[in-house]
């Protein structure tokens, strides 16, 4: 308690001797018995009324004060709890026991808040919180980096950008869902929620990339399609070759049969030499991993290439920021991917003066790896298609290339997206989810 007994005793011996002091004092006034003495009496209670005033407003002074800082969030002021005065040191005592607790409180508090804080950057999906007013109040580091922004402040920034966002947000219903198209041909999953936090309304937008759970399921259906198809092609064509070879090894087999089943057998072989080629897309291994220089390992892919740089008149660098970057993956299967890119770039630059190709290794939390070059591009109307089995956009391709090459980073962990395309430049990202 903050006026002990004690305190309650001194007040009430203060207003019963300001009493009697000024009672004293008015009647010798009215009596006529010592107007002087009286007058001089009156004045003394008069001081002694501003004696416990004084002590009254020491505490208040002191109530003020611990107030005032609670206002500010100060909860480093302590009160002296051994000044000489009884009734403070206990007043002192029990602002600062409030104190101590209230630190305590606020100290809980901000754990807790980093604790949420730091579940919210763990997860994989991007959360945005934002008030009444569009500002925003929280923003976890998934979201940014799925947007493209480094900072976000207020929720216009959103609508701006992206339109399907905006249109999505002033949709009339409470709880909602889309998914969009985004940064790097991704696919996003965006839930919307609204959350009553009195006086205002919070509102919360989940995202979440999507891509790598519709691509896992795509090149599983062509998978199975795939596998069913060679399987059927290779059990039907097997014994038309084979009869085809025992017709034609025949003696007396006429000449133009002859010729018409080596024609057979010959076209035949070539079906089946095709269908094989997409068993890569059905039967790809599970990587043997361990521990290389991807740095080394495309300055080999360099050396292997010099040749058909030169013959092209390809200029061809490698930046690697490391110098020297190592990952855990298999070795064979990642450079025939790098390989199967810079084929495509050669191809792509076939006739083109003052051809680049460019490799740029970056690692900062993720891993990542650019192939550009200034060749003629994809058109638009294709770029959606070119990772999808069986679709080539050369005369003499089988489409497996670039499917391929997906399929075996995705198998390492990792993403494989066409970044952009355009008339002299075409980027293609490698990234992993994470530092190896």
């Amino acid at each position: 308690m903050f006026f002990s007994r004690h305190l309650y005793i001194v007040i009430l011996c203060y207003v019963l001797l300001i009493l009697g002091v000024a009672g004293t004092g008015l009647v010798l006034i009215v009596t006529h018995t010592g107007i002087i003495i009286g007058c001089l009496i009156i004045i003394i209670s008069f001081f002694i009324t501003g004696a416990l005033v004084k002590r009254l407003n020491k505490s208040n002074a002191k109530l003020k004060l611990f107030f005032d800082a609670i206002e500010d969030k100060e909860n480093m002021i302590q009160f002296n709890e051994y000044s000489g005065d009884r009734e403070m040191n206990a007043l002192s005592r029990s602002l600062n026991r409030i104190n101590e607790l209230l630190a305590t409180a606020k100290s809980d508090s901000q754990k807790q808040e980093k604790f949420y804080y730091s579940l919210l950057e763990e997860i994989p999906s991007g959360i945005i919180a934002w008030n009444s007013e569009g500002k925003i109040i929280l923003a976890n580091s998934t979201a940014l980096s799925l947007l493209g922004f480094e900072q976000l402040v207020f929720v216009r920034q959103l609508k701006q950008l992206y339109p399907e966002i905006r249109d999505f947000l002033q949709q009339n219903t409470v709880q909602k869902s889309t998914v969009i198209h985004s940064i790097g041909k991704r696919q996003l999953s965006l839930s919307l929620n609204y959350m009553k936090l009195e006086p205002e309304t919070i509102t919360l937008l989940a995202i979440k990339d999507i891509s790598n759970e519709l691509s896992e399921k795509e090149s599983e259906s062509w998978s199975k399609l795939t596998r069913v198809l060679t399987h059927e092609i290779m059990n039907t064509i097997a014994p038309i070759v084979s009869l085809a070879q025992t017709l034609s090894a025949r003696p007396q087999t006429d000449e133009k049969v002859t010729r018409g089943l080596n024609v057979i057998r010959e076209q035949s072989e070539r079906l089946m030499e095709f269908t094989a080629s997409y068993r890569h897309l059905s039967y790809l291994p599970d990587p043997i991993k361990k521990t290389f220089s991807l740095t080394t390992a495309l300055h080999n892919l360099e050396i292997l290439l010099q040749s058909d740089f030169e013959t092209a008149h390809i200029r061809f660098t490698l930046h690697s920021i490391p110098n020297d970057i190592t990952v855990e993956g298999d070795e064979k299967q990642l450079s025939q991917v790098f390989l199967n890119l810079l084929k495509n770039s050669i191809q792509a630059l076939e006739g083109k003066i003052g051809g680049k190709i460019e490799i740029n290794l970056t690692r900062c939390e993720k891993l990542r790896i650019y192939i550009t070059d200034n060749g003629k591009g994809i058109p638009p109307e294709l770029q959606e298609k070119i990772f999808v089995p069986f679709f080539t956009t050369k005369t003499e391709g089988m489409g497996i290339g670039l499917s391929l090459c997906q399929q075996i980073i995705k198998k390492h962990g990792g993403n494989f997206y066409l970044q952009e395309s355009q008339k002299g430049k075409t980027v293609f990202v490698i990234e992993w989810p994470e530092t190896p």
